[in-house]
């Protein structure tokens, strides 16, 4: 029995398998449960199986088969005298010469959801890349099979296989189903079993001729279980740390939120658009359902103006409210840092807490405005080189936004940027609290970076009069913003040493449903990646400044990252400003 199902007489599956004579050729794609399908036709005697992942590597079929060695030099017949199923790769890329090989064998086309099965493989191909990236060659060698499952592209098989698109999530999809389509029309039907390992037993057994046991189907060699696997060796190859003691961490992180969530059709009402096709079809399609907005009704008929002091007392209250969240004694903050879109009163927000805490009046204080949405990775940085070497310092952030100070009622003229930017935005306060030192606990802000792109500066930008206000968008921000941000992304990451293979987790600013979806094209994230993204979007809308914060604590608290995985920030602002922070966890 093969070392991989070894442990299932432990767990109660039979030693020997049942008879079956009957010949199995798998078809599917990796990352199809090729690995569970292996191990089923194991116990139900359908094997030995061979498969890249189970099987020595210095079996002979696989030796000719990775060397890119046309069929007639493959002499399967020869080859395969010892085997009773194909599966993984072999099977994938060979089927139609299986087939004459073993002209009464079942051909199993094994498929899962297209969109489950790229996020998984994609997941599996950055782990298995940073592993030979962080290792080189060595490395990658001592992870062999690993990488034959995953069909890495130095390889003479990716050509003929997925042809390096995969990173190409249309493309690889694409891909991905002719081949699927190609199976069904090249294998006779009476042949072909289409399965889903989701069904379980039966379809197999029935298949196979053989009775279903009384065993839990086998589900093994999921992303997760592989990339728990080469993580760990790839962070120990890697060499340098990234974490240093005097690296600073985000200890503490919370927001506040307006009492009141508005749904889409209310502020549209609230706006008077109701009766507007265009701002209908704009705010159904915007990716927003409901946001937190402050006395919408009682201010959205004044001047921006005549509404100032009532929005800077609405922040104010929201960053009290998120900094008694923190559980931390203010007193013992040593810069305050916070942040707004815009700003027409002062005090300043730093100001206010300074006193409301009764902090030393001596606390460094700063304000900064005009950033918004890229405000996070700016803010960091400013904390970050204010408390330079001063080991066990902690910087205060309060990040806060009363996007609903800025809109302002329709009128028959207005342009069309005005109701885009109606539709998106919310209020909502983030406070963060970053400390130096190698014990601090929290995600350690290993790098930052922030680029304008330059000639964009009317692509993003506040615009006021006298009865009027509304925040600006372009219609070609997302596209700019994503344009070079593969480039820019991997100049971040080289001089670390790392590649976008190696980020665990993604924080991409939720600036909109278009800009969320042009970095995840851009950068061929699958959606599990960008799902938080698209989550906050729905149930706050852009928050301006603090935005990124939310997705951050959100990560957090639902995917729990594990101890050295790393995150990577992205925040797109006015400017057109990208903003790249990479997290150690």
């Amino acid at each position: 029995m093969p070392a991989l199902f070894e442990d299932e007489a432990a767990k109660g599956l039979p030693a020997k398998p049942r008879e079956s004579p009957v010949k199995v050729i798998g078809a599917g794609y990796t990352r199809t449960g090729t690995v569970s399908l292996a191990a089923a036709l194991e116990l139900l005697g359908a094997g030995p199986c061979l498969h890249p992942r189970t099987v020595p590597e210095t079996d002979e079929v696989l030796r000719r088969a990775r060397s890119g060695e046309s069929a007639t030099a493959l002499h399967w017949g020869e080859g395969l005298a010892r085997w009773n199923a194909a599966l993984g790769w072999v099977g994938a890329r060979h089927y139609r010469d299986l087939i004459d090989v073993w002209p009464s064998a079942l051909v199993l086309l094994s498929v899962r959801d297209p969109d489950a099965w790229y996020e998984s493989y994609a997941s599996c191909l950055r782990a298995t890349r940073e592993l030979a990236m962080a290792g080189g060659p060595q490395l990658a060698a001592a992870e062999e099979l690993a990488l034959d499952v995953l069909m890495m592209p130095h390889r003479p098989l990716w050509k003929d296989i997925l042809d390096g698109s995969c990173e190409r999530r249309d493309e690889a999809l694409g891909r991905y189903q002719r081949h699927n389509n190609e199976v069904s029309r090249t294998v006779p039907a009476e042949r072909l079993l289409v399965f889903d390992v989701e069904e379980g037993w039966e379809p197999l057994c029935v298949a196979l001729g053989v009775a279903v046991p009384d065993l839990p189907f086998p589900h093994l060699n999921d992303s997760s279980e592989l990339r728990a696997r080469l993580g760990p060796k790839a962070r120990r190859a890697a060499g340098s740390p990234l974490v240093r003691p005097s690296t600073p961490h985000i200890s503490r992180l919370t927001h506040a939120d307006p009492a009141r969530s508005f749904s889409q059709q209310e502020v549209l009402d609230a706006l008077g658009m109701t009766d507007d096709p265009f701002a209908q079809r704009i705010f159904a399609s915007c990716g927003v359902k409901r946001r937190h907005l402050t006395a919408l009704e009682d201010q959205v008929g004044q001047t921006l103006q005549g509404r100032t002091a009532a929005s800077e007392a609405q922040l104010f209250e929201l960053a009290v409210r998120a900094v008694d969240q923190l559980a931390v004694d203010p007193r013992e903050i040593d810069v305050v840092v916070s942040a707004s879109l815009y700003s027409l009163g002062g005090p300043t927000i730093a100001h206010r807490l300074v006193e409301h805490y009764e902090m030393d009046p001596a606390t460094d204080k700063y304000h900064v405005v005009g950033v918004g949405c890229a405000s996070a990775v700016p803010l960091v940085r400013l904390v970050q080189r204010t408390l330079a070497d001063r080991e066990g310092a902690r910087g205060l952030i309060v990040a806060a936004e009363s996007m609903s100070g800025l809109l302002s009622q329709s009128a028959p003229d207005d342009p069309r940027a005005k109701i885009i930017g109606s539709a998106i935005f919310g209020d909502g306060c983030a406070a963060a609290i970053v400390e130096h030192g190698g014990e601090a606990p929290g995600p350690a802000v290993v790098a930052s970076t922030v680029h304008q792109l330059a000639g964009t500066l009317d692509v993003v930008h506040m615009a006021l009069a006298d009865d009027d206000s509304h925040l600006h968008l372009a219609r070609e921000l997302p596209d700019l913003a994503a344009a070079g941000l593969e480039r820019l992304l991997d100049d971040f990451l080289e001089p670390l040493g790392l590649t976008r293979y190696a980020i665990d987790h993604w924080l991409i600013h939720p600036g909109g449903r278009r800009i969320i979806r042009c970095v995840q094209e851009a950068l061929g994230l699958p959606d599990v990646e960008v799902a938080i993204s698209y989550e906050l979007l729905a149930d706050h809308g852009n928050i301006g400044t603090p935005s990124i914060f939310y997705v951050l604590e959100e990560t957090m608290l639902r995917r729990a990252p594990a101890a050295g995985d790393r995150g990577l920030m992205i925040t797109i602002g006015p400017g057109i400003t990208v903003g790249l922070m990479l997290l150690v966890f």
